[in-house]
């Protein structure tokens, strides 16, 4: 089969591979479609590393079950799966709480093992998800990673109906935010990034307000829309230091007693100095990778129109024209959302 190949910093080769074999739990997926993700570019560019070194990139896919091993029973030949990206052992401590994603013996699909960046690959069992007959492929791939994640990250954030949310980095999973904190009642969602294009796609999600810090006094804004108090909660999306230190500002009250709820999404690179008073009443969050019930929730709401993502999709290539996909990613001349690709070779 095809596959794109990680070989290290700016060599991306797709090229023939041996077809996956699947252990007795493990479940063969025939990938429809992929989509190409910041971490994937953070790879190529060196700003972070895979976990292995030669590996097939990509965590968000979505397909058709090709084969099952023995000891599988939730999902049969044919079926429409999306891919949840965590290979969680279902028996530690974690797991058995349902947060798979802190699972001690976890492993990441795309990071540690080889990802769907392909023509196939093999899954556990519980690290799929149904994909209904009304959506399609290419909206389950992105589910996967850059919609969940900006779930999660409204979730961890506790957002209530009547908040004010500012979402800093309005790229995919930004973008994500803003629409899970519009579409659970926020009264207002402000979106702040550096790129206008994505700023008019965050507009179109929800977000009541978008500024741009290179012409907008970003803090003074956030004071004015909140009549001084604050935002309640500040999702940092752009894995920007500035930004972070932006995030953890945007809660910050008037006496020292008022703060709000920071949640850092985004991969930092560059240390960040938080000063006590800064989250004094507040919380600061790390967050990640989001649960497979979370997946499962979204694909519920998917299925019933409550939400619709597919705008995020801005351009469709296929698997040959990956390193084309980066290149669009990286020169940033147009709105970039999600890039999709087709994985069939077709």
């Amino acid at each position: 089969m095809r596959a794109a190949r990680y070989h290290g910093e700016d060599d991306l080769r797709v090229e023939d591979v041996p077809e996956p074999t699947v252990a007795a739990d493990e479940v063969l997926v025939d990938l429809r479609a992929a989509s190409l993700c910041g971490s994937d570019v953070n790879y190529l560019t060196g700003k972070t590393d895979p976990a292995t070194d030669p590996i097939t990139l990509g965590h968000e896919g979505a397909g058709v079950v090709e084969a099952v091993g023995e000891s599988v029973e939730s999902v049969s030949v044919g079926d429409r799966v999306a891919i949840h990206y965590i290979r969680s052992c279902g028996t530690c401590r974690p797991c058995s709480s349902g947060h798979d994603n802190q699972c001690r013996n976890r492993e990441s699909i795309g990071h540690h093992v080889d990802g769907t960046f392909a023509e196939y690959i093999a899954v556990p069992e519980r690290a799929l998800v149904a994909l209904p007959d009304g959506i399609p492929f290419g909206v389950g791939s992105i589910a996967g990673c850059a919609v969940a994640t900006g779930y999660h990250a409204v979730q961890r954030a506790e957002v209530s109906p009547g908040d004010a949310v500012v979402v800093f980095g309005a790229g995919g999973v930004g973008l994500h935010a803003v629409l899970w904190a519009d579409h659970v009642g926020a009264a207002t969602v402000i979106a702040v990034d550096l790129d206008d294009h994505q700023l008019e796609a965050a507009a179109e999600y929800g977000a009541d307000v978008t500024l741009n810090p290179e012409r907008d006094d970003v803090q003074e804004r956030i004071l004015a829309e909140t009549d001084g108090w604050a935002a309640d909660s500040a999702i940092e999306c752009s894995g920007s230091a500035v930004a972070m230190e932006g995030a953890i500002e945007a809660i910050d009250g008037q006496n020292g007693y008022e703060s709000g709820t920071v949640v850092s999404v985004g991969i930092q690179t560059e240390d960040i100095a938080v000063g006590f008073g800064d989250v004094r009443e507040g919380q600061l969050r790390v967050v990640g990778d989001h649960l497979r019930s979370e997946l499962q929730d979204i694909v519920r709401l998917l299925e019933t129109e409550a939400v619709d993502v597919s705008p995020s999709i801005t351009h469709e290539i296929t698997l040959e024209e990956i390193q084309d996909g980066v290149d669009l990613v990286l020169e940033g001349d147009e709105r970039v959302g999600r890039v999709v690709i087709d994985t069939t070779g077709a």
